[in-house]
């Protein structure tokens, strides 16, 4: 995968922190095999400089901030289950400001991997054949 926008540090912070909060069992596929992260690095290449600052500097501290909840390393050290554990204390726990950020960030990981077709197919969303069935109902009632 060639990244445009985003380091390969910030890439490997995203797929961790994705993978903790995601959780993809048997059934889903892991992070790596999905557009995860490409997504998040054109999500990131479209996004204002401010927005994209901002985004990288809470990657960072996330990364980082581990050991400031008696935790031992920073994020991608930690085994999945304790990295799962960090991510959720700080979305319920601390100021309201940095629940708020935590749950932005949760929400860009969500996006980014259940908006995989291959995700998506594996869980029952066919993309292709809604459009199709939006062309034929469209064709049917001579709409544009």
């Amino acid at each position: 995968m060639t990244l445009t926008t985003i380091t390969p540090r910030e890439a490997s912070i995203f797929a961790c922190m994705t993978d903790a909060l995601v959780e993809p069992g048997t059934e889903l596929p892991p992070v790596g095999d999905t557009d995860a992260v490409a997504f998040f690095d054109r999500w990131m290449g479209r996004s204002p400089r401010l927005n994209r600052a901002g985004l990288r500097g809470i990657l960072v501290v996330l990364e980082i901030s581990p050991r400031l909840t008696g935790r031992s390393g920073r994020m991608r050290r930690l085994p999945r289950a304790d990295r799962g554990a960090y991510l959720r204390d700080i979305e319920a726990s601390g100021p309201a400001q940095i629940r708020q950020l935590a749950k932005a960030v949760k929400g860009i990981c969500f996006l980014s991997y259940y908006g995989d077709d291959g995700v998506m197919q594996r869980i029952g969303y066919d993309a292709d054949a809604n459009v199709a069935r939006a062309r034929a109902l469209r064709a049917k009632d001579a709409r544009p």
